[in-house]
């Protein structure tokens, strides 16, 4: 494993300047509180359902599950493969279509492998859109909340790059995170997508790289 979140000294010039930059307040968050970046996406899972978003500040990981606004995004793609799979079962079933009942899971695969896709694109960009405003991502219901100092440890692997129809549906990366109370479990969302999971990490980097530290990991 590797360290990740050591981004080199500050000079004091710099350090100096940014403390007296003046940064919009952001509703749902503390007085002083330091808004570092959101990331919502459909490639993040938390569970079985896929859809999550992550708030990362200077004090705090908030996590949202998002996944009936996910669902609800997916529902009429769904909707038309499933009408799909009827008219083939259909044809099938009558006489006519018996050559089409052999060729059915090729049928199935081809369709169903441009909708997905489609599916996924159209609904990814829907979902990224809504972290534009953080105000609107932190009135959500939230999932998760860990402040700083309730966080012993960050281990991430980044999802593997490129697609692929194989990995359309399945998780290569993830993003664990270990509380300092070792009598809870380690809380651990999956990813998929290298360029969400890329986002995911530079702002794993700035959270842990800031004082007091939090060691965070990179599984290579």
């Amino acid at each position: 494993m590797v360290r990740i979140g050591s981004l080199g000294p500050v000079s004091g010039s710099q350090d100096t300047l940014s403390g007296l930059q003046w940064h919009e307040p952001v509703e749902g968050l503390e007085f002083g509180e330091l808004l570092l970046g959101t990331v919502a996406s459909t490639y993040f899972a938390r569970g079985r359902t896929s859809g999550y978003g992550v708030c990362f500040t200077d004090r705090r990981i908030i996590g949202f599950r998002m996944r009936r606004f996910s669902l609800a995004l997916k529902a009429p793609f769904v909707a038309a493969i499933g009408v799909i799979y009827l008219v083939v079962i259909l044809e099938t079933l009558s006489g006519p279509g018996l050559l089409l009942g052999f060729l059915l899971p090729l049928v199935l695969h081809v369709v169903n492998y441009p909708i997905a896709w489609l599916t996924n694109r159209i609904s990814e960009s829907v979902l990224s859109r809504r972290t534009v405003d953080p105000s609107r991502l932190l009135k959500r219901k939230r999932d998760l909340e860990l402040r700083r100092a309730q966080i012993e440890e960050l281990l991430m692997k980044s999802p593997e790059k490129g697609v692929s129809l194989l990995r359309m549906s399945s998780y290569s990366g993830y993003l664990k995170i270990t509380p300092t109370d070792y009598s809870s479990r380690p809380i651990e969302i999956k990813l998929r997508g290298w360029k969400q999971g890329q986002k995911l990490r530079d702002l794993v980097i700035s959270f842990s790289s800031r004082e007091p530290k939090v060691r965070a990991l990179e599984y290579p």
